[in-house]
């Protein structure tokens, strides 16, 4: 049975945040308002200074603008997006360890409270074949703007990952999970080998209380 390797996306995968990055994306080609801009990016802010807990409710904000697009449309969007810009944000460190587990045939899966539009889009450009992420709602062909069901974060994860694990048949022997933020705590203590990739301060102490490995990417990105 394959030992199961889980990837956080931002922070781990993609250096900063995936959606932010979409939105200055969006911004810049007239698909949102200064307004919306304004609004999502501040939330941001102040999230990365830990005075916001749960996303759930700019993340059904964010994503509004989508409603009554087609999926094909949405697709070439985010499409040209990774083609453009975020290819250019992923770690080569990451991709080297990727490449290290699949050589082991290790099941690496990525679970991400991003949107299913974007966490796809760069699990297809990695080759990584399975991923866990927040779902945006698609009707008769078209995004209504809103989030399906519950977001992929917190205990989230847990729940969704385990889930995962017993619909694949896997189990956790020697598992791995490498996650930059406290808020995927409950996660690290699930695997046999938890990894604080450029962690936040509240990860990095409790990675050190626990002995954990930190790793630490020197930010060298792609640049093509």
């Amino acid at each position: 049975m394959n030992e199961l390797v889980i990837l956080d996306l931002d922070g781990v995968i993609v250096k900063g945040q995936s959606q932010l990055l979409f939105l200055n994306y969006v911004f810049r080609k007239g698909l949102v308002s200064l307004f919306f801009y304004l609004k999502i990016f501040f939330w941001f802010f102040f999230y990365k200074l830990g005075l916001f807990k749960n996303p759930k409710e700019i993340m059904d904000y964010s994503f509004s603008f989508l409603k009554d697009k087609k999926i094909e449309e949405v697709d070439e969007i985010v499409e040209v997006f990774l083609k453009e810009v975020l290819h250019k944000f992923i770690f080569p460190e990451i991709i080297d360890i990727i490449n290290e587990h699949k050589a082991k045939d290790r099941e690496v899966i990525i679970v991400s409270n991003g949107a299913d539009i974007l966490v796809k889009k760069v699990a297809d450009y990695l080759n990584i074949k399975n991923c866990i992420s927040t779902r945006l709602e698609i009707t008769s062909g078209k995004f209504t703007g809103k989030i399906l069901g519950d977001i992929v974060y917190g205990k989230n994860k847990v729940y969704f990952t385990k889930e995962f694990i017993k619909k694949n048949n896997l189990d956790l022997y020697n598992s791995y999970a490498y996650t930059d933020h406290i808020s995927d705590l409950d996660l690290l203590l699930m695997v046999f080998n938890p990894f604080a990739v450029n962690p936040d301060n509240l990860l990095f102490a409790e990675a050190k209380k626990r002995n954990w490995p930190v790793l630490m990417f020197n930010k060298n990105l792609i640049n093509k």
